[in-house]
């Protein structure tokens, strides 16, 4: 089913706009869909990267913490509240453990700010399996 969008312009963009689509013979409903669509598509592409990157550091910490059965379950039911409740404070305590391990920080851990589903990818691959080739 099909849905109206409706946004705010001004009457200056909305002519200007209405007059370049028709001077390149473009329908200015079809450019917007497209535009939308690329974003989309883009946007949710990116963050699929992103969270692959974040569950391989969350593996590779897993790894330098001397396996799955070393990660004791007090940091990781931390690590979870965390996530839940306080984003600066889960980046945080795992920027801490990197530091007292003496291990290379991945750029990746900037975006666990993004919310909790970035953050429950690096605890995936904290407590979970080693990821597939894919990853």
């Amino acid at each position: 089913m099909d849905t109206n969008l409706q946004i705010r312009i001004s009457k200056d963009m909305k002519e200007s706009f209405q007059q370049v689509a028709k001077d390149n013979n473009k329908d200015t409903s079809s450019l917007v869909r497209d535009w939308i669509s690329t974003y989309i598509s883009e946007h949710q592409r990116v963050d699929e990267e992103i969270a692959a990157e974040l569950y391989m550091a969350g593996y590779q910490l897993q790894e330098a913490l001397g396996g799955r059965g070393n990660v004791s379950n007090e940091f990781a039911k931390e690590l979870q509240e965390y996530s839940l409740t306080n984003q600066k404070e889960f980046t945080q305590r795992i920027l801490t453990t990197y530091m007292d391990l003496d291990l290379t920080i991945p750029s990746c851990l900037s975006k666990t700010y993004k919310g909790f589903a970035f953050s429950q990818m690096f605890l995936l691959g904290l407590i979970g399996e080693k990821p597939k080739e894919s990853f």
